[in-house]
C-alpha cells in the first residue's frame, strides 16, 4: 500500500502509532495519534525555528539570545514555548513554522520510490500529542511536491549552487524582504541550496523559491539545470526518531554558535 493510501487508512480506523518507511539510506516516520497527524521526521536536517523566526523578521537575535539562556535554565521546554511565553513572537508565529516543517517532511516521504513501510500500533497515550487531520497534511504536501517540481526545473535540485550576479545589491526600486535578504547574504557561489536553507532557518523548498525570486530579480544566478535532476527534497543524514514528541525547536547550542557568527551582520539587515 502506498504511503498517502496507508495514513488515510490510519486516520479512518483512528489509529495511535508510528508509521516508519525506507527507502535506502532514506528514513521517515509519521506519528499519528487517534488519526491525526502528531509529527514527521524525515531523515535529513530540520530547519531551526529561532533563525527561522529571526531571518523572517519575527525576532531580533538579541531577543533570541535572550530566550535561548532561559531554556538553558529550563531544558524540559521546548524553544517555541519559551519564545511564546516571553511575548516575544505569538504562538502562530512557531505553529506556521512546525507547520512548514511537518509538511515539508511529509512530502519528503511522501517522494519515496521503492519504501518498506511499517506500523507499529502504540497507546493513544504513548503518542506524540495529535496534530492536524491527515487529509490537511496530505493535501499540502502533494501541493510542495507540484511547487518542488516547478522549481527543479527553473533553477536544479537541493545541490544548486548560486552565485550573486552583478547587481550584488539591489537598486533603489527593488525592496526586499527579510527573509530575501537572509538568503542573499549566503549566496557565494558556494553553498549549496541545502546548505543556505539549513543555515538560515528555513526548509529547501522556503529557500529554493527564494532564490528563484531573486534570479528573476537578477540579483542571482544559477547554473542551468542538468537534465535529469533528482528530485529530493533533502539530503540523508542520520536521526533517530523516538515515542516523545520530537523537539522542532532548536539546538540551542548550535543557534548559539549561528548567533555568535551572524550576529552583527544579520542585526543589520533585517532592521
Amino acid at each position: 500500500m502506498e504511503i498517502a493510501a496507508e495514513l488515510r487508512d490510519l486516520a479512518g480506523r483512528g489509529a495511535s502509532g508510528s508509521l516508519e518507511a525506507v527507502d535506502g539510506d532514506v528514513r521517515g516516520t509519521v506519528w499519528v495519534r487517534e488519526g491525526r497527524i502528531a509529527s514527521a521526521t524525515l531523515s535529513s536536517p530540520t530547519s531551526a525555528l529561532g533563525m527561522r523566526l529571526v531571518n523572517g523578521g519575527k525576532l531580533s537575535l538579541t531577543n533570541l539570545g535572550s530566550a535561548l539562556a532561559t531554556q538553558q535554565q529550563y531544558p524540559q521546554m521546548r524553544l517555541g514555548d519559551v519564545l511564546v511565553r516571553m511575548g516575544l513572537v505569538t504562538r502562530q508565529d512557531v505553529e506556521a513554522v512546525a507547520w512548514e516543517q511537518l509538511c515539508d517532511n511529509v512530502a519528503g516521504i511522501l517522494r519515496m520510490t521503492d519504501p518498506v513501510v511499517t506500523f507499529t500500533p502504540v497507546t493513544a497515550s504513548a503518542a506524540p500529542a495529535a496534530g492536524p487531520a491527515v487529509a490537511d497534511v496530505l493535501a499540502a504536501a502533494t501541493t510542495r511536491l507540484s511547487r518542488w517540481q516547478q522549481i527543479v526545473r527553473s533553477i536544479g535540485g537541493p545541490d544548486t549552487v548560486a552565485s550573486l550576479s552583478d547587481a550584488t545589491f539591489p537598486t533603489p526600486d527593488v525592496t526586499l524582504r527579510p527573509e530575501e535578504w537572509a538568503v542573499l547574504c549566503r549566496v557565494d557561489g558556494r553553498r549549496s541550496l541545502m546548505s543556505i536553507a539549513d543555515q538560515a532557518g528555513f526548509t529547501t523548498l522556503e529557500a529554493a523559491s527564494i532564490v528563484e525570486s531573486l534570479v528573476a530579480a537578477g540579483l542571482v544566478t544559477v547554473p542551468k539545470p542538468a537534465q535529469p535532476v533528482p528530485p529530493v527534497l533533502a539530503t540523508p543524514a542520520p536521526a533517530a526518531p523516538t515515542s516523545a514528541e520530537p523537539d522542532l525547536f532548536d539546538d540551542p547550542s548550535a543557534l548559539l554558535r549561528e548567533l555568535s557568527e551572524l550576529g552583527g551582520e544579520s542585526r543589520r539587515r533585517v532592521r
